[in-house]
């Protein structure tokens, strides 16, 4: 079940088994890999538990050490029948999105995705590699405009839209032509940005545009009429930072396929759905529990999970705990009586 019955369920079977989380997964995985006949690896992160992104520092995002984990998993599997990946990712380096493309699609003849809550942004790229995406009604892909890192004065870091940053260049210019005495109000919003910015921000927009593009041609699209009008259609939708307005922005089943993309609605097989939902909540619970944070894993123990680093510090034995006022005993008062025998 994809409600809260269905988390408690999953709780209580795992408690059961002595918090044998990896058993509880791995079972549930080639239980949905009964169901397709493919077999399945699990790739998600624990980025919408706030705690576990700030402990691992932030690296809850698709990067380069993840090509390392798909290969290990990806080892001793059926390469005949293809792959299933269940994805659950805010998305990362398209650079990285791109290595695992083309890692997958090297070695298996077909690729799903499985996505049963969020793939975005450069997760959302690697599910327009797949021939089809399976998603539920609350299931939600993300925008692919990039973000771009902008750093503050203060040290800190902010992530800015590249086409925000680009249409601010243009109004900047736009204003100076006409008004060059607006100067002092531009120069604080301008000063933050290189001057490499304009076009590494341009740069940008084309790699995640040109690659969904050429994925989607070559694989989802691949025996359609008009595949590349198709394809550029709906990569305009999906950068489109005007028209999502925010890059958390939830896409839908329905607007994908309006734009004749191979999303295949799990509410039409209500065992695999059940099955789906089944995994996903062992997964989640998986993160609420333990240390891990990045999961990458088959059903038959091949296994490369990323785990926060808690360090415990032993203090000598009679030392004052820090920030706790010193131990002390108040002597009685007066003199001590004697017993009566």
């Amino acid at each position: 079940m994809r409600n809260r019955a269905g988390l408690i369920e999953t709780i209580k079977e795992i408690e059961r088994r002595n918090n044998d989380f990896d058993g509880v997964r791995r079972e549930r995985i080639r239980a949905v890999e009964a169901l397709t006949g493919r077999p399945l690896i699990v790739y998600a992160s624990a980025f919408l538990n706030r705690g576990k992104v700030q402990a691992s520092g932030g690296e809850v995002g698709i990067d380069g050490n993840d090509k390392l984990a798909f290969d290990e998993v990806i080892t001793g599997l059926d390469r005949k029948v293809g792959l299933d990946v269940l994805m659950h990712s805010p998305g990362g380096q398209p650079e990285a999105a791109e290595a695992i493309v083309e890692l997958l699609r090297s070695e298996f003849p077909s690729l799903r995705f499985f996505v049963p809550d969020q793939a975005k942004s450069a997760a959302t790229m690697m599910c327009c590699a797949g021939d089809e995406i399976l998603m539920d009604v609350r299931s939600e892909l993300g925008p692919i405009d990039p973000q771009m890192v902008i750093p503050r004065g203060d040290g800190q870091i902010v992530f800015a839209p590249a086409q925000g940053i680009v249409d601010q260049f243009d109004r900047a210019k736009e204003s100076l032509s006409k008004n060059p005495e607006y100067l002092p109000a531009w120069l604080p919003i301008l000063q933050p940005l290189s001057p490499a910015l304009l076009s590494q921000c341009e740069d940008a927009d084309r790699l995640s545009r040109s690659l969904v593009s050429s994925w989607l041609i070559r694989y989802m699209f691949h025996d359609v009429d008009r595949a590349k009008e198709r394809a550029d259609a709906a990569v305009a939708f999906l950068a489109d930072a005007k028209v999502h307005l925010s890059h958390g922005r939830r896409i839908t089943i329905d607007q994908l396929q309006l734009y004749g993309m191979k999303v295949i609605d799990l509410r039409d097989n209500p065992q695999l759905r059940e099955a789906v939902w089944a995994l996903y909540h062992a997964i989640t619970w998986t993160f609420d529990r333990t240390s891990a944070f990045k999961l990458t894993e088959n059903g038959h123990g091949g296994a490369f999970i990323r785990q926060v680093i808690t360090q415990t510090i032993q203090l000598p034995v009679g030392l004052p705990i820090p920030g706790q006022p010193p131990s002390t005993s108040t002597p009685a008062k007066g003199k001590p009586k004697r017993r009566r025998r």
